[in-house]
């Protein structure tokens, strides 16, 4: 490939002087260390399958070469990735490593795709130049703050199981556990990630890498923000390599410099790879033509110049110039797929006919949450005919956001983007083809309708082909193996003619499935349902099964109870049960007490003994459900604010909202036995609420586990709360410091600090709490009385 302009001596005399502060910051001495030459890595070619020229296309597209040499319209298009958008670079990479990496990205990245564009000029003026280039970076936002923080082993431990199983090990490395990573081939190299970012930049990318990485590159695992916490710490431990610059305060911008670096980006030609909103800048003269290039010059000569310097293998090469060579030759649409394939490495999860898959030694790193599927359940599914099983719609979006429909799956699907996901399906879509088969329209009349929809509702129940007995239906697992829901999707992520080719002959789709085959040979093995018509039947079905969520459920349909059994520690489940919304937290004390927190209202809201909870409707509705109260002797609190500031004795409690009132929720703590400490501010005043189960006998009839809940109060100037502890139709004082709630519920508090009053048709428990020098603590007990059962 040809020359670019090289530096001109003017720039070059600019730079040279007085910038010795560079290798201060580098830690070196005035000259860098000799460069390394060490092959770009492009994960997805590594594995068979590909023949040089699509390898040679990918290559081309990768490693920016038809950034700068223009394509032809009428020859195959080596897609024109672009690099990462810089113009948040300074606030995402520490300032030290953002020079190293300029000067020399093979030796501070071994395996980065980034060319050596300073590899010409002799060590000092190699530096200097780095080090105006990220000085120009520098200026288009605020740096990044660099200092450290501290280690956390529990999120990195974390941070190391989530690495290993959602699918970041595809490409990257697997590490042991001294975090050593394994030399497994085509692994994308991650770097000395703790001399590059800070945790705060890490943690930011890791959440939105297609806004820094636009090409996705690094696709998008949709993490939450405790997940990329969790990952930025395994990732960056076990801290900076010896290298690392310090947490040193950045300097103010030197405006000749960034001069010197603005004029450089263009004239190294880093305009043609990176975004930067600067608009007024000077651009880099054009490149030759991709198909007039001379293979023997340039970039890919091997040898040093004013070029770009790409430190090739042989190979790669090879595969270069074979792509090269066949410019005006046509490409198969089969292989422009592959070509997309291999650029965005899908082929490290993902099998499409005899190419890709994943690889014997990743193996181990693709789990599931529900074994019984077998490898259905942990091997990503298959792209062979995608583009006529799916919607093209759905297909879009699966690749553009990671949409996925198989729960237990571990290994996520990622979100390459929309531009990625409009052409990789457009290109599937044209290619995969199905011989036609016509569906049968629902019918316009009702009854007609209903008659075709109740025959697909009974095939699919247990008096049929008992479809449910392996698949949820509408978020219910009625069996052991909960495969993809019949009816959550089908409409929109099935085309109807797949489902009626998969029906007849699964095991032409997926080899090894599980799935039976309810039409052997074209005949169905329920001739007795819909006059044993093999398409009336597979039509049937699919109409019902499009009806989504909304229609009836087949008979035979029973949902298995997962319950949550309380042993020797405390159990907390974060999900939406009985009497409470979403924000419900459930806690399960040893012994058989426990209680639900409600979040959203700020309020302890029911107590119940005996057992604890039924997941399944949260954990097999894709939590469209709630959790399911399993004891029996149960008593219901009133629901938030539980604490206000009350005008007078006789001022009814507010019915604002606790968010109208400006009360907030900070979450929870556990303590040293892993029970929680609920954190919430009421009226200014920060509350400590913290529940745990004793044995105590609370009355001489009464020897039963009791929950004691001790709140503490903080505030910085002296206030009384007032506490509704209760409301009831039937609310009896039975001692100084005994009030029974209704007919079962007994509370224990101190004495003089309560009082019961009328509410409307009921009545309310109040409790006074006199907040004074800054503090306050209220002590509660409550029991079941086991005599009124």
């Amino acid at each position: 490939m040809t020359a670019r302009t090289a530096l001109p001596s003017p720039a070059l005399g600019l730079f040279l002087c007085g910038l010795a502060w560079a290798a201060v910051l580098l830690g070196c001495s005035e000259r860098a260390p000799a460069s390394v030459s060490v092959a770009p890595v492009v994960a997805g070619l590594t594995r068979p399958g590909l023949d040089a020229r699509t390898r040679g296309l990918v290559l081309l597209g990768e490693l920016g070469c038809v950034q700068c040499h223009q394509q032809s319209p009428d020859q195959p298009q080596a897609d024109p990735h672009r690099g990462p958008d810089l113009a948040t670079a300074g606030g995402r990479v520490r300032g030290g490593y953002m020079i190293r990496f300029l000067a020399d990205p093979q030796r501070a990245e071994p395996g980065t795709t980034m060319p050596d564009l300073l590899r010409a000029l002799d060590a000092g003026a190699r530096l200097d130049a780095a080090s105006a280039l990220a000085e120009y970076l520098r200026s288009f936002g605020a740096p990044a703050d660099e200092a450290r923080e501290p280690a956390d082993p529990l999120a990195a431990q974390r941070g190391r199981r989530l690495f290993h199983e959602i699918g970041c090990a595809a490409c990257h490395a697997p590490r042991d556990e001294a975090g050593t990573e394994s030399p497994l081939a085509g692994s994308v190299p991650l770097g000395p990630l703790a001399d590059k970012y800070t945790l705060q930049g890490l943690r930011a990318f890791l959440l939105a890498p297609l806004t820094a990485r636009p090409a996705a590159r690094m696709p998008d695992l949709h993490l939450s923000p405790s997940e990329a916490h969790d990952l930025g710490h395994y990732l960056l431990a076990p801290g900076p390599s010896d290298g690392a610059d310090g947490a040193v305060a950045p300097a103010a911008l030197a405006a000749t410099k960034v001069a010197v670096g603005r004029a450089l980006f263009a004239e190294r030609g880093c305009v043609h790879c990176h975004a930067l909103p600067d608009p007024d800048r000077a651009s880099s003269r054009t490149a030759q033509a991709l198909r007039e290039l001379d293979s023997a010059r340039g970039c890919l000569s091997g040898a040093q110049g004013s070029w770009p310097y790409y430190a090739l293998t042989q190979d790669q090469r090879a595969d270069i110039v074979a792509a090269l060579a066949a410019a005006d030759a046509p490409l198969t649409d089969e292989r422009r797929i592959q070509q997309h394939l291999a650029a965005r490495n899908c082929t490290a999860c993902h099998q499409r006919g005899e190419f890709g898959g994943i690889a014997p030694e990743r193996n181990p790193y693709f789990v599931s949450t529900d074994p019984s599927i077998g490898p259905e359940g942990r091997v990503p599914p298959p792209l062979t005919g995608v583009g006529a099983k799916l919607q093209r719609p759905w297909l879009v979006d699966a690749v553009a956001h990671g949409q996925s429909v198989r729960p237990y799956l571990r290994t996520r699907m990622p979100a390459f983007g929309a531009a990625f996901g409009e052409e990789l399906a457009g290109w599937l879509e044209r290619v995969d083809q199905l011989p036609p088969i016509a569906l049968t329209l629902l019918p316009e009349d009702e009854d007609q309708a209903r008659a075709v929809t109740n025959l697909g509702r009974e095939l699919v129940g247990d008096k049929g082909m008992s479809c449910h007995t392996c698949h949820t239906f509408a978020g219910e697992l009625s069996g052991t193996i909960g495969a993809v829901d019949l009816v959550d999707s089908t409409a929109q992520r099935l085309r109807p003619e797949w489902f009626a080719h998969f029906l007849r002959t699964p095991l032409e789709f997926k080899p090894g499935t599980l799935m039976p085959q309810y039409f052997p040979g074209g005949v169905s093995v329920r001739p007795e349902l819909g006059g044993g018509d093999t398409a009336r039947q597979i039509d049937a079905m699919w109409h019902y099964l499009a009806g989504g969520r909304n229609v009836r459920k087949p008979s035979g349909l029973q949902r298995s109870p997962i319950e949550l059994v309380v042993g020797d520690e405390t159990v907390i489940l974060r999900r939406a049960v009985q009497n409470t919304g979403k924000r419900g937290i459930s806690v399960g004390y040893p012994g058989g007490v426990n209680l639900t927190f409600d979040a959203e209202h700020l309020g302890l809201n029911q107590l119940w003994w005996g057992r604890f909870l039924d997941a399944s409707p949260v954990w097999s509705e894709q939590g469209s459900g709630e959790a399911r109260i399993l004891g029996k002797e149960r008593a219901t609190l009133p629901n938030g604010p539980a604490f206000v500031v009350l005008a007078g004795a006789a001022t009814p409690w507010p019915a604002a909202s606790r968010r109208d009132l400006g009360h907030g929720f900070l979450g929870y703590d556990l303590d040293a036995e892993q029970r929680p400490v609920f954190r919430y501010v009421c009226e200014d005043v920060t509350i400590s609420d913290a529940p745990i189960a004793v044995r105590e006998a609370l009355a001489p009839e009464n020897a039963r586990l009791i929950l004691r809940r001790t709140l503490t109060f903080a505030s910085g100037a002296d206030k009384t709360l007032q506490f509704r502890a209760a409301r009831d139709a039937s609310i009896e004082q039975r001692g100084a410091d005994r009030v029974q709630v209704g007919k079962s519920l007994l509370l224990r508090l101190p004495p003089s600090s309560f009082r019961i009053r009328p509410a409307d048709d009921q009545q309310e428990l109040l409790v006074e709490i006199a907040i004074r020098q800054g503090r306050a603590e209220l002590a509660i007990d409550y029991a079941w009385r086991e005599e009124l059962r």
